[in-house]
């Protein structure tokens, strides 16, 4: 036992430390400061809209139902602060996109260089089975990123990259209505041969899992937001937050340095050395 006692210790310790590190950096002035925000109907983007306003940024506030008065867009409007600017934004759609970006220029007369702050998830570092499809678009936010980073390097514009664990409690991001729908577009849309090799109650098995993840994780998203927060003011920020519990802050380091069957044989059942 006193192997993964120590290792735990460890992990703890150097979780903490750049935490502990961030709060003795410079912090920059937000007054004066915009920031634009994607997804602010709800979740992080909600609360984050919410949390940098009142530290004094103007926000530019992007929710995908703002031109259906949709909940989340509405109570930002509500606030009725020359500060808080709602904007329809679906970012699926170039010309929403191009849109909001155009008035984001013509409302600020002096737009200084900026940094950009990208939200993936630590399952865009490691896998997790039955999860393929989440982990291919947040292993791609990981990798634009990265490569922004480096591109942007000359311009001196930053490229941060949060990379959250779950905080499916805190942001509501999944409901049981929700994944019975999804669920019976994958089943119906699958090929006979998937539904032979699979059956229907292997299917049903693991609806039944991802029902079973509606109220875990975290349920105070103030982790993700002072990290956001802390990369948007700090005058020497981090390349990549880590806002996690120090079990998943240990694992995620077992999954990206051990060799592949070492950390397999650790965490995933069935896997051997």
């Amino acid at each position: 036992m006193r192997g993964p006692a120590v290792l735990l210790a460890l992990g703890a310790a150097l979780c903490l430390a750049p935490r502990l590190l961030r709060r003795l950096r410079r912090a920059l002035p937000a007054e004066g400061k915009a920031v634009l925000i994607t997804g602010c109907d709800k979740g992080f983007g909600h609360a984050l809209a919410k949390q940098l306003h009142a530290k004094g940024f103007t926000v530019f506030a992007g929710c995908l139902l703002a031109d259906k008065n949709g909940d989340g867009a509405r109570e930002l409007k509500d606030m009725k602060s020359d500060r808080m600017k709602v904007l329809q934004m679906n970012v699926c759609s170039d010309q929403e996109v191009a849109e909001a970006v155009d008035y984001v220029k013509m409302t600020l007369k002096d737009p200084e260089e900026g940094r950009v702050v990208n939200i993936t998830s630590m399952l865009g570092r490691m896998v997790s089975p039955s999860r393929s499809c989440y982990c291919i678009s947040k292993f791609g936010v990981a990798a634009f990123s990265d490569c922004l980073r480096q591109e942007m390097y000359r311009w001196g514009v930053k490229v941060i990259l949060i990379e959250p664990s779950n905080f499916v409690a805190a942001t509501g991001i999944l409901t049981e209505d929700g994944i019975d729908k999804q669920a019976e577009v994958l089943w119906s849309g699958a090929s006979n041969t998937v539904r032979e090799d699979y059956g229907r109650e292997y299917f049903t098995r693991h609806v039944a899992t991802m029902k079973s993840f509606v109220n875990s994780g975290l349920k105070d998203m103030s982790l993700v937001l002072n990290d956001i927060t802390n990369a948007l003011v700090s005058a020497h920020p981090s390349n990549r937050y880590n806002p996690m519990e120090t079990y998943w802050w240990v694992r995620l380091q077992v999954m990206t340095h051990l060799p592949t069957a070492i950390a397999d044989w650790l965490y995933i059942p069935g896997a051997t050395l």
